[in-house]
Order: structure tokens, then C-alpha cells, then sequence
């Protein structure tokens, strides 16, 4: 059963890692960060619930510690994360940005410990340090550009980390309550709704009259919102360790590195082929690790 979450989280990161293909698209054609974060909430929210009204219009009924839930995650995990990340963007940089993103497992683990009291075993612990080391080299070539440092930027960088991280410890309890698919519609609706007052509508409404600008959007919408976020919490559902889940996402820095060297023609050294190969080394030992526990759980019941 956890070798099939493994699967979900792996695949939603390959889900998000085409985001940059979608999001400079759609940047070129006009539009602005923040309207390109709302079209993803939104955008996934529409399709997803057009989908449950025909397939099982159930789903989207939610009792009141589901809509709790679901609240929390529209704020904290969606706009929250939203407005951190797009702010300190652009005020230290992208690359700096991306590897404070990636310290996000270490905040999952932590987070994990400290209210579901996972263990982090010696093995976890290495697992975190090179999927941290390996993101670190492969966005910035293992060099960082000290000038663009700031006791603001890194404030937001952290705080963008710490509300991306909250989505599986959030998840795992919210779960209990109501369905994935619920879950993740009214956070779309409640991140989307918070996001709108600074994504500058009349002016994204104009830019989307292009029809290539309509079509990106909902491509957004679709894989890197939607079908990311569904195999993600069917990942969380199936019972893996929290802990994990982050490295595993991380697969998402890969893709896009790959994606980024092949089809955006960007710079792509052997440095940055060694930070890539370090943390597909910590998937592995991530989930090779829950894999051997698995067996000595089974081992020591049978006995």
C-alpha cells in the first residue's frame, strides 16, 4: 500500500514540475506572478468541481471540521504560501528562492515529529541533508550570490518553506473528515479568494482575451493544480511517513532541472547534474528506508 503512495506523491512532483513551462508562458503573454498563483487555485477549482457535479456531486459536501480544514489549508497552504513565495521572489532572487523552498522537508519532519511523533531515524536524517545539499547545488550551481541576501527576503523565503511544508501535516489529520477531492476544492476556493485582491483582475481578465494566454491557463489549472494536488493527498492517504513525503516531492526539482536543460535551453552543468543525482539518492534511501521498516513490522507481528 505504500509503495502505491510512493507512486502518488512522485507523480503530482512531475505534475508540478511543469509548472515553469506553463508559468513563463504565461508571464511572456502579460501576466503578473499573482494572477498566475490565482489562475491555478482557480482554474483547479472550477475543473474539479465540474468534475465531482458529474461524476459524484457527494464530494462536495463537507461537514464542519472538513470546512475547518479546509479553510486552514486555503489560507496557510495555498495564498499563504502564495504571497511569501511571490514577494521574496522578488526580493532575493529565484534561485535563492527555490532552495528555501526545498528546505521544506526539513520543516515536514519537524513538523511531523513534533504533533504525529514520527521517528527520524539516523537513515531520515541523512536522507534530509542530501535532499537539502542536492537542491541547494542544483538550482544555484553551489554558489550563491551574497549581494542579493537580505534579512527581509530570507524572512519570507523561510516563511514560504514553512506554509509550503504544512500541506501533508494538515492533510494527514484532515483526512479523517472528509474526501481528498473535497479537501482540495474548498482550499482552491479559499486560497483563490484570497489571492484575488492582489492579482489585479480587470488586468488578467484582459490579458486572458488572448486566446494562446486561455489555453495555458487552464493547462495550469488542470496539471500542475488539480491532478498534482490529487495524487498528492492520495499519497498522504495511503499512510506514508510525513517525514518522506517532502523528499519524495523534491523528485519535482528534478523533472524541472531536466525539463528546464532540454526544452528551455537552460544552463546545465555537470555541478548541477551532481546536486540532481544527489537527490534522486535521497528518494531512494527514503524509501528504501520505509520499505525495510515495513518488512521488520511484519517480521516482528508474525513472531
Amino acid at each position: 500500500m505504500k509503495k502505491k503512495g510512493y507512486l502518488f506523491v512522485l507523480m503530482a512532483a512531475m505534475c508540478w514540475a511543469t509548472l515553469g513551462l506553463f508559468g513563463n508562458t504565461l508571464m511572456s503573454l502579460g501576466l503578473i506572478p499573482e494572477q498566475v498563483a490565482f489562475l491555478r487555485l482557480f482554474v483547479g477549482f472550477l475543473i474539479l468541481t465540474i468534475y465531482a457535479l458529474i461524476k459524484n456531486p457527494t464530494i462536495l459536501k463537507i461537514n464542519k471540521k472538513g470546512f475547518i480544514f479546509a479553510l486552514l489549508v486555503g489560507l496557510v497552504c495555498q495564498a499563504g504560501f502564495n504571497m511569501f513565495y511571490f514577494n521574496y521572489v522578488k526580493t532575493i532572487g529565484v534561485s535563492l528562492s527555490t532552495v528555501l523552498v526545498y528546505t521544506s522537508p526539513l520543516f515536514i519532519a519537524l513538523f511531523s515529529r513534533i504533533i504525529y511523533k514520527e521517528k527520524i531515524d539516523n537513515v531520515k536524517k541523512v536522507s534530509l541533508a542530501l535532499c537539502f545539499i542536492g537542491a541547494f547545488i542544483a538550482v544555484t550551481n553551489g554558489r550563491l550570490d551574497f549581494k542579493a541576501l537580505n534579512g527581509f527576503g530570507l524572512l519570507l523565503g523561510v516563511g514560504s518553506s514553512i506554509t509550503y511544508s504544512f500541506m501533508p501535516i494538515i492533510s494527514k489529520t484532515a483526512l479523517k473528515y472528509c474526501d481528498s477531492v473535497t479537501l482540495i476544492i474548498y482550499g482552491f476556493l479559499f486560497g483563490a479568494i484570497l489571492i484575488l485582491p492582489i492579482a489585479k483582475p480587470v488586468d488578467m481578465i484582459n490579458c486572458l482575451a488572448n486566446p494562446k494566454a486561455l489555453i495555458f491557463a487552464l493547462s495550469l489549472g488542470v496539471v500542475t493544480a488539480a491532478l498534482a494536488y490529487i495524487f498528492y493527498l492520495k499519497g498522504i492517504d495511503t499512510g506514508i511517513d510525513l517525514s518522506l513525503v517532502g523528499v519524495l516531492a523534491s523528485v519535482e526539482l528534478v523533472i524541472s532541472s531536466v525539463l528546464g536543460w532540454t526544452i528551455l535551453s537552460e544552463d546545465f552543468s555537470f555541478i548541477k547534474l551532481f546536486g540532481v543525482c544527489l537527490m534522486m539518492v535521497s528518494a531512494y534511501i527514503a524509501t528504501k528506508s520505509s520499505s525495510d521498516e515495513s518488512v521488520q513490522d511484519e517480521y516482528e507481528t508474525a513472531c
